[in-house]
Order: C-alpha cells, then structure tokens, then sequence
C-alpha cells in the first residue's frame, strides 16, 4: 500500500501571486472560467485543448504526464490510455494513438533513432513515432512505469514501481536483462526513481532505501548503498539520482538528501529534508522541493542559500531552470514561477485542479506545456525578465 507525500488541503483557483513572507496577495478566477492571455505578468496563456474531461464531479482528478516537444509537436500521453501528437503552436491534436493503459511518466525523445518513450499504468513500455504516432516497439514489464527512460550506449533502460529495472535493445525493444529488489512490507511511499547513467554504470532507488549501481551491459550489482541508516520508516529513494561532475546527489524520503562517491556510494555529506525529490543541478547549485519544508537551494557542499515555504502545493515535481527561474508543480496549488536567485515567487498558474506533472519546456526557452488534473493541456508564455 502506498501513501502520498502531502496532507495540504486542494486549492481551487487560479491565481497570479507575489510572496511575501509567510502569505500570499493573489487575485482568483472563477475554477470554471475560460483562462485568458494576460498582458502582464510572466505567463500568458497561448492555447487550451482538453485531451482527457475528467469532468467537474469527479472528487479528485489526476494527470501526471509530461511531455517532450519534438521539432513542431508536443507529444504527450494522458490517463486516457492515449498519447497524443499536439502541434505545438496551435494546441491542434495532429494523432492519437491508443495504448494498453493510463499515462502519468515522463516522454523521453531518443534523437538517434527518432521515436518518443512513454511508459503506461500498466507496465508497458511503448517507443512510438512522433510524426505520426505509430508503434515502433513495445514491451510489457512489471509495476507501473512513471519516470523518464534513460538513453544510452544502444539501449533504453527503465524503472518501475514493482522495485524492477530493465533494459531493451533501442533500436527493437529486444530484452537486454532486468534486476529488481524485494519491496518492504508494510507502507511505502507512491513514487519511484528513475535510472541514471554514469560511464559504465546504471544507477537507480529503491522502496527498501537502496541506491544500487548496475553495470549497463550485464545488470550486474557494482555497489549498493543504503540511505536507510538516518530512519526506519519510510526509507523510500524514489528520486532519480543526479550526477555533478564526480557526485551523486540522490534522497531517500526520511533520510534527506545525500551525496555519495560514485565510485562505491560511500556517503559524503546528509541534508536532514524529509521529502526531498529528484534534484535539479544548475552550475555549482542543487535546487530541489519537499511538500513540508518547500523549495531549496543549496551548493554543492550541501550548504542551504536559500529556501521558500510552500504552504498546502502538494505533491512536487522536480524544479526545471528555465531563464533566471525555476519551474514546478504542485498537484494541489498548480504552477510555480520562483526566481532562482532568492526564492522569490513570481507567479503561480492555478487553473482550478492543481497540476500534477512537471512541466515540458520548448528547446527555445520561453514557452511551457503542462497537463492540468482537470485534464486539459495548456501551453503557456513565458516572458523574458
């Protein structure tokens, strides 16, 4: 049985903001009303398409798909058990291309071989062209699968709730091998890591509070390394790792953000931030969210720069460097526009539901895609500072 990672209570509207310590000055929009571009202000609303109505009675609706803008489309999966091809400048959806089940990962593009990873509810894999959607490969494996793939060295290598991960030839979807661990009895935490390449190692989390180090080719252990020593509940490491240079820097729920030596996990420095998602590496600087805590900035001795309270957002996804900010969800408060430099909130786009997923950024920089709970797609603006 998993549990979430927040008790804050939903919000309901949508909301332009400027913080200020401990509250927020927000005007609100009707949940039900249209969203309009804005003149002012960082985000602008360009389009609306609804790709999956999850209709205004349902208690608590759900999308926690991201997407990948490939040359002119967005593609984009959806609980709806469909990814969709969306032109990008218009919201136009060019295909639709059905799947096995419900869609909350995160598509990777593979540049070498031209087709989109999504994986399903259900534990399907499914490499799929963007230009027109068709099924180039798909495999079926076990626990759903919610992460982004990672790419390299011929293969495609995946991570699924079930403590399993796997790798696929890229080219065929032929299976390379697999190793998983045993889940915990007892509660865990939703959620689980992605893979990460470094050299000739995979690394990845698991539910028992493990970061192991597989050898890409063979899926033979290097290392593991238990970050379960700061707890004994909810030791969960569902945060993919991030590498800098030569450091890991991965969390375990209870146990707060580490970095590790690559070389054989041995444990460098702890942050004690119960919650702590994947970390976001810009420069010499870490940047990551905890529901309780809020957002973070920290270097890459682990010293906090900054951090900003993020009352009742939810579930987090991982903050995205987009020009001078970064960018997040919150699956109760919506979007998050946070100047990198302080940890000032600019903006927060709420259009009635909460937003769930992380936001796809165009490779320009300037415009954001994020599925709303509702269901509804929408790419929004981002000024220039």
């Amino acid at each position: 049985m998993a549990i979430g990672r927040s008790l804050a209570r939903p919000a309901a509207v949508m909301v332009t903001a400027v913080l200020v310590p401990a509250c927020l000055a927000a005007t609100a929009r009707r949940p039900d009303a249209e969203p309009r571009p804005r003149p002012a202000g960082l985000l602008g609303v360009r389009w609306r398409t609804v790709l999956n109505d999850q209709g205004a009675m349902q208690a608590r609706p759900g999308e926690c798909a991201s997407g990948v803008v490939v040359r002119d489309k967005l593609i984009i999966g959806s609980r709806a058990a469909a990814v969709v091809g969306v032109d990008a400048a218009t919201g136009r959806v060019d295909w639709t291309t059905p799947v096995s089940g419900g869609l909350d990962s995160q598509a990777r593009f593979d540049e070498a071989r031209g087709h989109v990873y999504l994986g399903t509810d259900d534990g399907a894999l499914y490499a799929v062209d963007p230009s027109g959607g068709a099924v180039r490969w798909s495999y079926r494996s076990k626990g759903s699968i919610e992460q982004a793939v990672e790419i390299g060295n011929g293969a495609v290598y995946s991570a699924t709730a079930a403590d399993r991960v796997f790798a696929l030839d890229a080219g065929t979807g032929k299976w390379l091998w697999q190793y998983e661990r045993e889940s915990p009895e007892g509660f865990t935490i939703a959620g689980h890591a992605g893979p990460r390449l470094r050299g000739g190692h995979l690394l990845s989390g698991f539910s028992d509070g493990y970061l192991v180090a597989l050898d890409h080719r063979s899926g033979e252990v290097v290392w593991a390394r238990s970050l379960a020593s700061a707890s004994n509940q909810f030791v969960d490491v569902d945060a993919t790792p991030t590498i800098a240079g030569d450091g890991v820097f991965v969390s375990s729920y209870s146990g707060g953000l580490y970095a590790l030596d690559p070389r054989d996990g041995s444990v460098r420095w702890r942050l004690a931030v119960v919650g702590v998602g994947t970390v976001s590496l810009h420069g010499r600087h870490l940047y990551f969210a905890a529901p309780r805590e809020g957002l973070h900035a920290t270097d890459l001795n682990g010293n906090v720069m900054w951090r900003q309270g993020l009352s009742e957002a939810g579930d987090l996804s991982p903050p995205i460097v987009v020009q001078r900010y970064l960018v997040f969800s919150g699956s109760r408060a919506g979007l998050f526009v946070v100047d990198r430099a302080t940890g000032t909130l600019a903006e927060i786009f709420n259009p009635g539901r909460g937003i769930c997923g992380a936001p796809a950024v165009d490779p320009r920089g300037d415009r954001l895609y994020v599925l709303a709970n509702g269901g509804a797609l929408y790419a929004l603006d981002l000024a220039s500072p």
